[in-house]
């Protein structure tokens, strides 16, 4: 029944790939339903273009509430999160991000921007960006003021409207919606939905932040899925930069738009999507055949889209194949444009088996997407609902179960972890048990928050630096790779913007670093941190055996490689971060003043000697070996690089891994000893503990509930 045929109706030229590299599909027969692999193809970040040109117009709320102080998230030396007002307004911060995107795109590129507060307003139609065009535009973007009203629909429909007449131009067409608040002036009777649903086919695809924790979010998710776009939640100011930088990374890194996929079954066999109650997939019945459509949005290079379908039966339950069937009667077809009509069809072909850590990595993300959508129900106008709620124990229990089921937690390879540590990992990450934790944090920003990673487990994109989970997605595409660079570099580098109101904060030394957090202020400052650290949890350690594995695996009695040979891991320390500043030197991402080795075999701070530098959420590891009198066995090569450990012995002296507590063994073991251990013998340690006099780090401060 399964069949392979390519029917191209023309050739594209927008992609960027130099060839033709055919679109892989598999299907897998499981006992209770099917699995299709969309595979797009692989593109190197060498190609003749930086990235697949993008039409883009921001959608910006300048109601009165973006005028809002928004202060940055920061740790006092306590290791308690503070927030550090330096005058900056949420819309401050948004026309810093509307720069940073411009800053990335060239003449093959066009921007338009809409504003809207009572009503919307066009401040610049669809642009080439050429340097002329950028000039305008970052005038436009320095000129949005807060006014008052937040008619959000006018946003949207005149964001849609720029593209009336700009139908399959090559580029990536986009509409890009930030709001802060609610929508409080003219919203469409029967619901956004149900009228973006008459409006389609859509120009452009809707994308979606809600910025702050008075949103509408499960509009926005709505808005968002309506629109085969996006939505991502920006709880604060710290976030507003990696969550645009990501955004528009997929869209410079786009493979096809407008994708969806057909799979046609008889009529004893009816499927459906397991990631979800979800607004766009299609069900119809036609003679004797089922048909599921399911819409996919946009596709980026290198990153596959999974589909797990589920059999169900007559009263919509879960339900097994016939045994007796050797073979499905199942058909699926893939339809998808390359910016440029006619659109291309491909149809499935033969069956495949994926490997068994795969198959559980998949089941697992589903059944967290199913979870996520379980808290949320839909409206009287087909839009989901967000409430505030006052029992928790329905979803605590859910979760329990969901814990006690999911396939990943047999598993120990990066990805099926990466899905555990989402759930019950430990602080930063496991932030879907955290939100759970109390009524006021999920009713503040958990229910926000489950919108969000919901759509970045359904769609498998990486859409921020902070969750374990999303961020195994794009990990293998070069092109998304380096947009995301590019955009963050530019994020760095760009001025930082001027503060609208009177700072209060006492720290106010460099805005850039404090509010757009990303780049460094001073060696003092960062050696102020009241915290330290060492490889990011992923970096993959090389052991004593010539294999690789990833840092946060490591356990007590295991053998790593160093300099002088292989010696055995004595302990192994664990610090959770929050928006840390690190570095990334090749495959490694560091923080910033841990000594490492550069390539002309000299010693050196990564903060001197890094290649870019990130905002980082995760936890960093810190280890300690066996005892030996030369200080150069007291490393590991962590990607690529070697990283001192702790207890090495060089206490004074010119070298950089020269440290008074880090190099001192005996006091470095006492201070271990005085922590609690953790899963697996891992010691927790919340940050360090500095001399009140010389304000010198001289001890590790036990975890909190330790």
């Amino acid at each position: 029944m399964t069949k392979l045929s390519d029917n191209v109706s023309v050739k594209s030229d927008s992609t960027l790939a130099d060839d033709e590299t055919p679109l892989n599909f598999h299907a897998l027969a499981t006992q209770d339903g099917v699995i299709v692999k969309v595979v797009p193809p692989t593109l190197s970040a060498g190609t003749k273009r930086p990235h697949v040109p993008c039409d883009i117009v921001l959608v910006i709320d300048v109601s009165g509430s973006m005028d809002a102080n928004a202060p940055a998230p920061m740790t006092d030396d306590n290791g308690n999160n503070t927030l550090e007002d330096f005058g900056l307004s949420i819309l401050d911060l948004t026309k810093h991000a509307a720069l940073t995107i411009l800053e990335t795109l060239d003449e093959g590129d066009r921007l338009g921007i809409v504003t809207f507060n009572s009503g919307g307003k066009v401040l610049q139609r669809l642009l080439p960006m050429n340097k002329d065009n950028k000039k305008l535009t970052k005038k436009n973007i320095e000129s949005m003021l807060p006014t008052s009203g937040t008619n959000l629909w006018q946003g949207i429909c005149q964001g849609l409207k720029l593209f009336k007449s700009n139908a399959d131009t090559g580029r990536v067409p986009a509409v890009m919606v930030l709001t802060d608040g609610m929508p409080n002036m003219m919203c469409p009777a029967q619901g956004y939905v149900s009228k973006i649903r008459g409006m389609h086919p859509l120009p452009a695809t809707i994308h979606t932040f809600g910025f702050g924790y008075e949103i509408k979010s499960g509009l926005l998710k709505s808005i968002a899925e309506i629109g085969d776009g996006n939505y991502a939640f920006i709880p604060d100011a710290g976030m507003i930069a990696t969550v645009f930088v990501h955004a528009v990374a997929h869209l410079q890194s786009t493979f096809a738009t407008k994708c969806s996929l057909e799979i046609t079954t008889p009529k004893s066999i009816r499927l459906r999507t397991t990631t979800g109650e979800t607004i766009r997939n299609e069900e119809k019945s036609s003679g004797n055949k089922n048909k599921l459509t399911i819409h996919l949005g946009n596709l980026q290079y290198n990153q596959s889209r999974d589909i797990i379908c589920q059999h169900i039966g007559d009263k919509d339950q879960k339900a097994n194949f016939d045994r007796s069937i050797e073979r499905l009667p199942i058909s699926a077809r893939f339809r998808y444009s390359l910016m440029r009509a006619p659109s291309y069809t491909r149809d499935l072909p033969t069956p495949y088996s994926p490997p068994e850590a795969e198959m559980a990595y998949h089941r697992s993300r589903v059944m967290i997407c199913e979870f996520l959508s379980s808290c949320f129900a839909f409206n009287s106008k087909g839009e989901y609902d967000a409430p505030r709620i006052i029992s928790l124990e329905p979803f605590r229990s859910a979760l329990r179960d969901l814990v006690a089921r999911i396939p990943a937690k047999d598993f120990d390879d990066p990805y099926n972890q990466s899905l555990m540590q989402d759930l019950v990992g430990a602080s930063p990450a496991g932030q879907v048990s955290l939100a759970l934790s109390s009524i006021s944090y999920f009713n503040r920003w958990g229910r926000h928050f489950y919108f969000s990673l919901w759509n970045a487990h359904a769609k498998q994109m990486c859409n921020s630096f902070k969750d374990p989970g999303p961020q195994m997605y794009n990990a293998s595409s070069p092109l998304f790779i380096r947009c995301r660079d590019e955009l963050d570099k530019a994020f760095d580098t760009l001025p930082p913007p001027g503060p609208t109101h009177a700072p209060t904060s006492k720290y106010v030394t460099d805005l850039k670093f404090m509010a757009a957090g990303s780049g460094f202020t001073s060696t003092t400052s960062c050696y102020n941190s009241p915290k330290s650290g060492c490889f990011a949890a992923w970096s993959r350690v090389l052991l004593g055996d010539g294999r690789e594995m990833p840092v946060c695996r490591l356990r007590k009695g295991v053998s790593v490689q160093t300099p002088l040979g292989s010696r055995r891991v004595v302990a192994v320390l664990r610090i959770p971060m929050r928006r840390a500043v690190m570095c990334r030197v090749g495959r490694l991402l560091i923080t910033p003043w841990h000594p490492i080795k550069t390539e002309d075999g000299k010693w050196a701070f990564p903060a001197d000697v890094a290649e870019k530098r990130v905002k980082y959420s995760g936890a960093v590891y810190s280890l300690l070996l066996q005892d030996h009198d030369n200080v150069d066995a007291h490393a590991v090569k962590v990607g690529g690089v070697w990283g001192v450990t702790l207890g090495h012995g060089l206490l004074t002296g010119c070298d950089v891994r020269a440290h008074a507590f880090f190099g001192d063994r005996a006091v470095v073991i006492k201070s271990l000893d005085s922590l609690s251990s953790g899963r697996n013998g891992t010691k927790e340690c919340r940050g360090v503990w500095r001399d009140k006099v010389t304000g010198l780090i001289c001890g590790f401060k036990a975890a909190y509930g330790m």
